[in-house]
């Protein structure tokens, strides 16, 4: 069994992978485990530190759910509004509601953090997301009062 340190170069991961390869096809001691179990965890952490994976926006969450479930834009206006509204949100030009995004989690089937950006949500466009809800105007303020 060699011995391991974290790995910190392209060459140093590509060796590991391969003896991984190696390791994977030959008769399973408690050396050839626990060596493998030990490769694992040092590549997954050079991965890690190489190519993160980042959280997608909400708006992404959002477009990937609409494409994956066959969901047209006039499905959202119940929840998000106007037809007008909805096309708003989907380019980015108009910001999410909060009291819209626990019915649209529910509707997508997703969890609400996926559309909520912040520390969760790293990565996240917070500009998709209003601070905070701000109720519509329903009436005009008369002149002269």
């Amino acid at each position: 069994m060699a011995t391991w340190n974290k790995i910190a170069s392209p060459k140093e991961y590509q060796t590991a992978l391969q003896r991984v390869d190696e390791l994977i096809d030959v008769d399973h001691t408690e050396a050839t485990h626990n060596e493998l179990m030990l490769l694992s965890y040092l590549i997954e952490e050079y991965e890690d530190d190489q190519y993160p994976i980042r959280d997608a926006s909400p708006l992404r969450v959002l477009k990937f759910m609409m494409k994956m479930k066959d969901i047209k834009q006039q499905d959202l206006i119940p929840i998000l509004g106007s037809k007008g509204n909805v096309s708003k949100i989907l380019r980015g030009k108009a910001k999410l509601q909060l009291e819209a995004i626990y019915p649209l989690s529910t509707f997508l089937g997703i969890p609400v953090e996926a559309l909520i950006p912040g520390p969760q949500n790293q990565y996240a466009d917070s500009s998709f997301v209003s601070e905070i809800a701000e109720p519509k105007r329903r009436y005009k303020k008369k002149e002269g009062k």
